[in-house]
C-alpha cells in the first residue's frame, strides 16, 4: 500500500532482491550505501543481461530480463527518463520516441563527465551531453526514416555517469489513437504490435507512465499491460506531473482502480529550465 510521508510524497515498498523491502520516494533520496551495495550486486547480471541483449538472441526466441517503459503520448516518459539518466531526451508534439530506445545506465563514481555513446546500425558513436537530443533525432531519422514514421529497430543509448543507477531500460513510442498528418494511417496498430512485442515476455517488468491529470482505468497503456499481466504482478505506475493534479492523488493511487502490482511512484517534472537538483528540493 502507498503511503503519505512527512513531505506530502508518496511511496510504496517494492521487493528487489534483498526481502527486506526497499522504499521508493517520489521525492526523497536513497541510503547512499544501500544503493551502493544494491549496485554492486547487480551491475554484473545487468552487464551480461546487456551483451546477451547485443547478440540480438532475443530474435532467436531466448528472452532476457527487461525493465520496458510504456505510456500515452505526453504522458511525461521523457521526462522521466530524462531524471533517471541526468541527461535532456528530444521533446516535442507527437511522437517524440520512433524507435525503442534502450537505455543503459552505467554509474561510474571514478569519472566526473558525463560519457555517452549511441549504437545503432552496428555503429558506436561517441556523443556529448550538449549534443545527445539532437545525435538521437539523426539516429532515429537514419533508422526509421524522415518524418512521424516508426520503427521496431532499436537504438541504444549508454550512459556511463557518476550518480546514475545501474539499470539498463527500453522506452517504447508514446501510445497515440488518432494518426496525424505524416504520420501513417495505421500509427496505433503499429505503435501497438511494437509494446506488445516487449511486454508479452513474463520477464519484462513494466513500468508504466500516467500522467495525473487524467483518469488512469482511461489510459491506453495501461489497458495494454492489464492485457498480459491482469495480477499487476510485473507491473510498475509511475505518476508524474503530481504537482498539476494534488487533490485526491493519494486516494487515487492507494486505491487502485487498475491493479498496478508492484506500487506507485509519484513525481514531479521539471518547470521550464528548472535544473534537476531544483526539481528534487523540498521546497
Amino acid at each position: 500500500m502507498a503511503n503519505q510521508n512527512a513531505n506530502g510524497c508518496i511511496a510504496d515498498s517494492v521487493e528487489i532482491l534483498d526481502p527486506k523491502p526497499l522504499a521508493v520516494v517520489a521525492c526523497g533520496a536513497i541510503n547512499p550505501p544501500i544503493v551502493a551495495s544494491f549496485n554492486d550486486r547487480i551491475r554484473p547480471l545487468l552487464d551480461c543481461i546487456d551483451k546477451l541483449r547485443h547478440l540480438n538472441i532475443m530474435q532467436e526466441g531466448i528472452q532476457l530480463p527487461t525493465i520496458v517503459v510504456v505510456g500515452d503520448q505526453s504522458s511525461g516518459k521523457s521526462s522521466v527518463l530524462e531524471s533517471l539518466a541526468g541527461i535532456s531526451l528530444p521533446r516535442g508534439q507527437g511522437i517524440c520516441t520512433r524507435v525503442p530506445l534502450v537505455m543503459r545506465l552505467q554509474n561510474d563514481p571514478n569519472i566526473t563527465a558525463t560519457n555517452l555513446q549511441l549504437e545503432y546500425n552496428n555503429k558506436s558513436l561517441p556523443v556529448d551531453e550538449i549534443g545527445i537530443a539532437d545525435a538521437i533525432i539523426l539516429a532515429t531519422d537514419e533508422i526509421a526514416g524522415h518524418g512521424k514514421g516508426i520503427s521496431n529497430y532499436p537504438l541504444t543509448l549508454v550512459v556511463k555517469k557518476n550518480g546514475v543507477p545501474d539499470l539498463t531500460m527500453v522506452d517504447l513510442p508514446g501510445i497515440t489513437r488518432v494518426a496525424v498528418q505524416g504520420q501513417p494511417e495505421d500509427i496505433y496498430e503499429q505503435v501497438y504490435d511494437i509494446i506488445m512485442k516487449y511486454i508479452v515476455p513474463e520477464e519484462s517488468i513494466i513500468l508504466n507512465v500516467l500522467s495525473a491529470t487524467v483518469d488512469f482505468p482511461t489510459c491506453e497503456s495501461i489497458r495494454m499491460s492489464q492485457k498480459v499481466d491482469k495480477t499487476g504482478e510485473r507491473t510498475l505506475a509511475v505518476v508524474t506531473k503530481a504537482d498539476k493534479a494534488p487533490e485526491g492523488l493519494l486516494e487515487k493511487v492507494t486505491a487502485d482502480e487498475v491493479n498496478i502490482g508492484l506500487g506507485y511512484v509519484c513525481v514531479r517534472n521539471r518547470i521550464g529550465n528548472e535544473s534537476y537538483e531544483e526539481a528534487r528540493s523540498d521546497d
